[in-house]
């Protein structure tokens, strides 16, 4: 609104110094009444062309100022969206402020990330432990029966009053960071003895997922005082790996790539059945053969006999036949 008081401002000092011109130009018009026709119509010339001038300058004045307006106008529009943006994003941060619909939320999170990297039926989301019946967060199967757990409950209370309190600089910030970490190790705590379960197939490690990097890496900084060791250190000392958003999607990259795996060895054991039931087939349809050759050649053997045989009877056949045909000639006088 101040572009527009001043583009007014220097509009109206433009008409008022025209109203002095013109007048002055009156002036001198007057005073050459008298003057001859030749320099009158020069000055005549001169009024209209500066005129002519003043009048262009006048409308590109209005013209940028009538763009200057519309540019304001899609500003203000513009600073509207921004503050119905705010408003819904203050919005959004009241209803997650409740511990329920928070991790809800996170837990949504989760089940996107795994649905983004992992088949189907490699994971399982609110998974109960068959023996214990622990329900945990979510769950990675990773063939012969084993599981990964992964928790997305994560207290973060605690952090956002040490955030305000250090937006505002009190000192207060670091009692509420230490009780920030007080949280987080009791939460390492919960999660070690709850899915840390070898009976139900999990495995000797469970991961804790952060749904935020900024709370990640204080989380990997953090000491409850100068003489301990860091959170995440004290995470995997209890076999609680500390997970943000990134490094879960690059550790499920690397379960993918070991679920490939477990797929290639369980094909290369079918294959491997496969192919000792062929050898088995093979053997026995080799003994098959071996038999039938055997078969064969006493049957040849017998074929050999059996035509010997034939081959003497025919031959004593023909000796009768030659004996009866030269014994009459003999009785001949």
């Amino acid at each position: 609104m101040d572009v527009m008081t001043l583009s007014l401002v220097a509009l109206v000092l433009l008409v008022v110094w025209l109203a002095w011109r013109v007048a002055r130009l009156g002036g001198q018009l007057k005073q050459m009444a008298e003057a001859p026709p030749a320099s009158l119509q020069l000055l005549q010339r001169e009024v209209q062309a500066m005129r002519s001038g003043v009048d262009e300058r006048l409308r590109e004045h209005l013209q940028h100022t009538h763009e200057l307006s519309q540019r304001i106008g899609q500003l203000q529009k513009a600073t509207q969206n921004v503050e119905q943006l705010g408003e819904g994003l203050a919005e959004l941060q009241k209803i997650l402020q409740p511990p329920q619909l928070r991790g809800a939320f996170g837990e949504r999170l989760l089940e996107d990330l795994l649905a983004d990297t992992l088949p189907r039926e490699r994971y399982c989301v609110q998974y109960t432990y068959p023996t214990s019946g622990v329900r945990v967060d979510a769950a990675i199967f990773v063939g012969e029966r084993r599981l990964l757990p992964i928790d997305s409950k994560f207290p973060l209370d605690n952090f956002r009053r040490y955030l305000d309190l250090r937006s505002s600089g009190s000192p207060d910030a670091d009692v509420a960071l230490r009780a920030f970490a007080r949280d987080v190790r009791r939460h390492v705590d919960d999660v070690s003895a709850k899915y840390l379960s070898p009976d139900d197939g999990a495995l000797d490690v469970v991961f804790m997922y952060i749904p935020s990097e900024s709370v990640f890496h204080e989380v990997a900084l953090c000491r409850l005082d100068e003489e301990s060791a860091s959170l995440a250190e004290y995470a995997l000392r209890r076999r609680v790996v500390p997970v943000s958003p990134n490094m879960l999607h690059a550790y499920l990259a690397v379960v993918r790539m070991g679920l490939r795996g477990f797929q290639l060895q369980e094909s290369a054991r079918e294959i491997l059945g496969a192919l000792t039931h062929l050898q088995a087939d093979v053997e026995e349809l080799r003994s098959k053969l071996d038999t039938a050759v055997r078969q064969a050649r006493h049957s040849l053997a017998n074929l050999g006999d059996v035509d010997g045989a034939l081959l003497r009877v025919e031959q004593r056949l023909e000796s009768l036949g030659g004996a009866e045909t030269s014994e009459p000639q003999r009785l001949e006088p």
